[in-house]
């Protein structure tokens, strides 16, 4: 029981922090244009990693197969980790937008753990 509330206590934090982080990629939010200006991506990926965060966060929340969350979460993990290499790739490290994805990408992971060791699908 303690770990399923923890599990959903994560899952609502993580579900949130990349719920904002789509809106303000649907949105073009000048600060996020400018974080893909610091990596070199193009504005128009926006577009379609808001659309794939928010696909994530509806088979999180509502997917009845597990596959389909390990997914999710393999596509936030890659999100992020493209996101950290982008920034030393670049040699924009000074920024404080490159704060955002191992934070991002530790809540991800944390969500992830806690939800396999809730579900029992955690081997150890």
């Amino acid at each position: 029981m303690k770990n399923k509330k923890l599990y959903t206590t994560l899952k609502v934090i993580f579900s949130s922090f990349m719920l904002f982080s789509a809106v303000g990629e649907l949105t073009l939010n000048e600060t996020v244009v400018h974080s893909m200006e610091l990596i070199q991506m193009p504005a128009y990926l926006l577009y379609l990693l808001g659309v794939l965060k928010i696909s994530g966060i509806i088979a999180l929340w509502f997917s009845p197969f597990k596959w389909i969350k390990e997914w999710a979460y393999a596509g936030f993990t890659f999100d992020f980790i493209g996101a950290i290499f982008g920034f030393f790739a670049t040699g924009n490290l000074v920024t404080p937008d490159i704060l955002m994805a191992p934070v991002g990408l530790g809540l991800c992971l944390s969500t992830y753990f806690c939800w396999k060791k809730t579900n029992g699908i955690y081997s150890t």
